[in-house]
């Protein structure tokens, strides 16, 4: 049996609005690197393959440190770890706009900018998890769709200052807005329902999620070394590992656009577009796997990514990149099932831990792919390559997400 709620706005909603704010803000500038990617290699006289480096080490750094960012979270809580990553990816931010060697991009982008990222992304996709349970994949896509927020405003805002301003005073600009905006949010997070006297789901008694009978995070918690041990783990590390490698062919959007005479201010929106495709995306997506499950929309999602892959190859027309766009963002949103599957599976004791290990193999594909790309482009003169492995890449994962089942109850528990 589960007791009513308290009456009023349950607090967890409004971690949910702090935590989505910084995550928009961050993710709005990091999806921006795309619109800067042609101002960097031009002014700074690089290849595609050098400015994609720093893209690709931010990942691999990023991504790498959230192994420890999340066994933080479950030790300090996310106000100190957000207050961090607002300030350092602000001085990383401040610090492009002076940047006029490759070691220097590499620094400040791949770097520092990479540090405060991974102080952020973790953490709040653990404590979103930590307050929801019967509405765990409706939480997590509302705090997934802030990025889609983000990703939609930002690419375009920072291609207006841009042509108003140029690059350095943007990324100056896009810094105070970080920072002004991002450290009194942090304020309002907290951990875990306890520390303000409340339920997950703001029910007391909520143990279960009915949604999903296979669901069982709140029966159980895998500790590390149980989780690392079953072969679901390894598995979840391949699929994200894999689904990365095509994410690359992102950064060199803008730049393959104007390729073919598209203006640069309509590739900006093209890939802004993309944002509020993906908010509306990850909502219904998250909304329906709690419901179904979260393997057959997971699966339905790649498909349908993997087709629209396919559909770049032929894409020439401003339409026909926004069809690409609309579509590629909305499947998009299943991503956001990963940690979902991460929570159910494996329980919220050390999520903040497992999860970090397991968002370390989305580096390794992120962190490839960018560089290939450019490579590929400074070689042949053409993209194409890279879209034809993208596509494959994705039908790959949607048939390696067939294979996937939930763990075995260990033989000892820790709750």
């Amino acid at each position: 049996m589960t007791e009513k709620p308290k009456t009023g706005i349950f607090y967890g909603w409004i971690v949910i609005a702090a935590a989505s704010v910084i995550l928009a803000l961050q993710w709005g500038f990091h999806e921006s690197f795309g619109i800067f990617f042609t101002e960097l290699y031009r002014d700074l006289a690089l290849t595609r393959t050098e400015v994609s480096g720093s893209y690709a080490l931010f990942y691999v750094v990023s991504s790498t440190l959230g192994i420890l960012t999340g066994r933080l979270n479950d030790r300090y809580g996310p106000r100190l770890m957000l207050t961090i990553s607002v300030i350092v990816v602000s001085i990383g931010c401040a610090l492009m706009s002076v940047v006029s060697t490759l070691w220097q991009l590499y620094v400040a982008y791949g770097v520092i900018i990479a540090v405060g990222a991974s102080f952020g992304w973790v953490p709040v996709i653990s404590t979103v998890c930590h307050w929801f349970v019967r509405k765990r994949g409706m939480a997590l896509g509302i705090t997934k769709g802030a990025t889609g927020i983000g990703m939609f405003i930002m690419p375009p805002f920072s291609q207006f200052l841009i042509i108003k301003l140029g690059w350095r005073i943007s990324y100056l600009i896009i810094a105070g807005l970080i920072c002004t905006i991002g450290l009194p949010a942090s304020r309002f997070t907290s951990l875990d329902p306890a520390e303000k006297g409340l339920y997950p789901d703001n029910m007391k008694g909520t143990v279960k999620n009915t949604g999903n009978d296979k669901r069982i995070s709140n029966i159980r918690g895998f500790t590390i070394k149980q989780a690392l041990r079953t072969k679901q783990f390894w598995l979840l590390f391949a699929l994200s590992a894999i689904f990365a490698l095509p994410f690359g062919i992102w950064v060199h959007l803008k730049a393959y656009m104007v390729g073919f005479g598209i203006r640069e201010m309509t590739a900006a929106n093209v890939i802004g577009l993309s944002g509020a495709a993906y908010v509306v995306g990850v909502l219904v997506i998250n909304y329906l796997s709690d419901r179904v499950g979260r393997k057959k929309p997971l699966i339905i999602s790649l498909l349908v990514m993997g087709l629209m892959m396919l559909w770049l190859l032929r894409a020439r027309e401003p339409w026909e990149f926004y069809v690409f766009s609309i579509i590629i963002g909305f499947s998009w949103g299943g991503l956001g099932l990963f940690s979902a599957i991460i929570a159910d599976w494996f329980g919220l004791k050390y999520l903040g831990s497992i999860y970090g290990i397991l968002d370390a193999s989305w580096g390794i594909g992120a962190g490839i792919s960018p560089l290939l790309a450019g490579y590929i482009f400074d070689i042949t003169g053409s993209y194409q390559l890279s879209i034809i492995m993208g596509a494959v890449v994705i039908f790959i994962t949607a048939g390696l997400a067939l294979l996937l089942r939930h763990p075995d109850e260990p033989a000892s528990t820790v709750i």
